[in-house]
């Protein structure tokens, strides 16, 4: 009998484990542009007023026109009433410690996708001066309320930019961000 209980303890102890051990795994849907001509770019309407001498909000601010003239490029029209499709997008910035997102441009609020960008982070051996920033861009149809495509792109923070060089990098990962959506 102690051998069934010993026996018993040990599969409940390695089912908890391995249990504690899983993570929920991020979609990334990869559907594209094909039928769709009109776009919107998500902002949630908050009381939050951006403080332009913070980076993030500067980035947010490039990356919400790179995104909207990459659309555009691909001949879908902005419109705020008519839209086929709802883009949105979570900037996640972090270092060796801490992950933060800023979602006022972003329809859930990314946690989930957060949590899984922290556990890599925290997997990697990397330097204590280390800062990177990420886009995750969601594409929903606006008719089935669906997640139709959701990628990334992720850069090292580099403080020794202009601002030019900065506004390039922001634009450059929006683009590579949504590449895959306008490929036919």
């Amino acid at each position: 009998m102690n051998k069934l209980y010993s026996l018993l303890s040990l599969c409940l102890g390695i089912v908890l484990l391995s249990a504690c051990s899983t993570f929920k795994r991020i979609d990334l849907p990869k559907g594209n542009s094909a039928g769709y001509s009109s776009f919107r770019l998500y902002q949630h309407k908050s009381k939050h007023v951006p403080d332009f001498t913070n980076r993030e909000d500067r980035v947010n601010a490039y990356l919400q026109a790179a995104l909207k003239e990459e659309f555009e490029a691909h001949g879908l029209k902005e419109s705020e009433q008519d839209a086929e499709l709802i883009v949105a997008f979570l900037l996640i910035v972090q270092d060796t410690a801490v992950s933060t997102a800023i979602s006022d441009y972003y329809i859930t609020s990314g946690s989930d996708i957060l949590s899984e960008a922290h556990r890599r982070m925290g997997k990697k051996n990397l330097p204590g001066g280390y800062e990177a920033g990420a886009i995750v861009v969601d594409i929903i149809d606006k008719k089935s309320g669906e997640v139709i495509y959701r990628d990334f792109a992720k850069r090292e923070v580099l403080d020794n930019l202009t601002p030019a060089e900065k506004e390039q990098r922001a634009k450059d990962a929006a683009v590579e961000a949504v590449a895959t959506f306008f490929r036919k």
